[in-house]
């Protein structure tokens, strides 16, 4: 079964009015009953006769042994690897599980299949990039917006780095089990396409500021992944299919967009930089993994809220500003708040800097200047963001997390996440805005004063 939303994209290749040339691999899209049972006809067709399949405990119990069935009684030869999922919370998506696969892999499989959706698809397909081998997903849930995206997120040496990754040939869904889904994963599929509310401004910010590559009509795509989202909202809570064929749409639109792109610029923005903050203090504190939209949806109503307060800020004194550059923190300090927040990972935070000098003097008074003279265009901008308190509302109905205590995220991470989140990565965001005009450490205050309980 295909989507007239999905189908022109399906193993496409256009000239962009953008000046590029937009591709996916991406090529077959199987959302129906029993799609597993297709596995077989689809492997023959595509001409690999040997997979590796790659779950964890619980997608192996969901999908992955009825994908070793249809495979026996088709009598194709495959290798299985069933990653343990800890007790409490979710396998990550570090060197350690990536090491288990490879010890596990089968040398002569011509391709690589992961049965899952967050972790376990991003590990199946940086696996099958480094490898050299094509990839293909059976999805479990509609959790998150990289089913079929070209990069993965994953933690290397205690840093969250974006990878490039195999993007899948083909994308297999059951709405059965899509829809048999923990609500909790339903709800972070959606609000981590609600956080594109936040990324595309974001993006169009950098166009602006920076004079960042951008693209209308990969724009495009995204916003139609969000508006789906926005009707498929309601259904979720009772698990309804065709809402979550829609989330389902969405999300791999998502993904699409990405690869046109050829990066994750389109799908992540300020917002994610706060998931990603969160999820390393989590590691670091051994506390259990929350889903990664999950987070999302929280960082979204936390950026949001700075675009909307950017929407009615007054111009401010930019004469001052740059008047004041001198009285920010040393280089030192900023490297001692660095071993502070980010600990293990605090060296790789350091160098990014050093390569990107993005709070540097020199580029922030060249950045000053542009911002004072398109501050007009830059306000018009933020006031076409969604009010934090919508996106608050929506979530609040899904049954989703809101605020950071949802989800045990102490007030400490939530302060210095929106103070030091974007030094994550070399991408210019609403926070790098309003650090650059001097407004975050006071943004990141009130925002803590709203959303966060005093004793915690």
């Amino acid at each position: 079964m295909q989507s007239r939303s999905i189908d022109p994209y399906l193993n496409s290749s256009f000239e962009c009015s953008c000046g590029r040339t937009h591709k996916s691999l991406f090529a077959h899209y199987i959302f129906e009953p029993e799609a597993i049972r297709k596995l077989p006809d689809l492997l023959k067709r595509l001409g690999y006769t040997r997979p590796y399949l790659i779950s964890d405990t619980h997608t192996h119990e969901i999908a992955g042994i009825k994908a070793e069935e249809v495979l026996q009684r088709a009598e194709i030869r495959f290798t299985s690897h069933v990653l343990q999922s800890p007790e409490n919370g979710d396998i990550a998506a570090d060197e350690y599980a990536l090491g288990s696969i490879a010890m596990a892999n089968d040398k002569e499989a011509d391709i690589i299949i992961s049965i899952g959706t967050g972790t376990i698809n991003d590990l199946g397909r940086y696996f099958s990039y480094i490898t050299g081998r094509p990839f293909l997903l059976i999805a479990t849930a509609p959790s998150m917006d990289g089913l079929v995206s070209g990069v993965a997120p994953l933690i290397f040496h205690n840093m969250k780095i974006t990878f490039p990754a195999q993007e899948p040939l083909a994308l297999i869904c059951d709405p059965e089990i899509m829809a048999a889904a923990p609500l909790k994963m339903l709800a972070a599929g959606a609000a981590d396409i609600l956080g594109k509310y936040n990324c595309l401004l974001d993006w169009k910010l950098s166009h602006i500021v920076n004079n960042e590559y951008y693209c209308d009509t990969i724009a495009g795509i995204m916003r139609r992944a969000v508006d789906q989202t926005m009707e498929s909202t309601k259904g979720l809570a009772s698990h309804d299919k065709e809402a979550v064929s829609v989330l389902t749409e969405a999300l791999v639109l998502s993904g699409i967009a990405m690869d046109f792109s050829e990066n994750s610029r389109p799908a992540s923005g300020a917002e994610h930089h706060q998931s990603h903050y969160w999820e390393m203090q989590f590691l670091f504190d051994g506390i259990p993994a929350v889903l990664h939209g999950t987070k999302v949806g929280i960082g979204t109503v936390l950026m949001l809220e700075l675009y909307n307060a950017l929407a009615e800020m007054e111009k401010p004194d930019f004469d001052r500003i740059r008047g004041e550059i001198s009285c920010r923190p040393s280089l030192e300090e900023w490297e001692k708040e660095m071993r502070r927040c980010y600990r293990d990972g605090a060296e790789g935070i350091i160098e990014l800097e050093k390569k990107s000098g993005k709070n540097e003097p020199e580029g922030l008074l060249k950045r000053l200047s542009v911002i004072e003279e398109k501050w007009d265009e830059i306000r018009s901008l933020a006031q076409t963001a969604p009010k934090a308190s919508e996106i608050y509302q929506v979530l609040e109905k899904m049954g989703a997390a809101k605020i950071p205590a949802d989800v045990g995220i102490p007030r400490q991470y939530v302060y210095d996440s929106i103070r030091y989140g974007k030094e994550l990565r070399d991408r210019y965001t609403i926070l790098q805005l309003m650090w650059d005009i001097g407004e975050l450490d006071k943004a990141a205050e009130k925002l803590v004063e709203k959303y966060c309980d005093e004793n915690e």
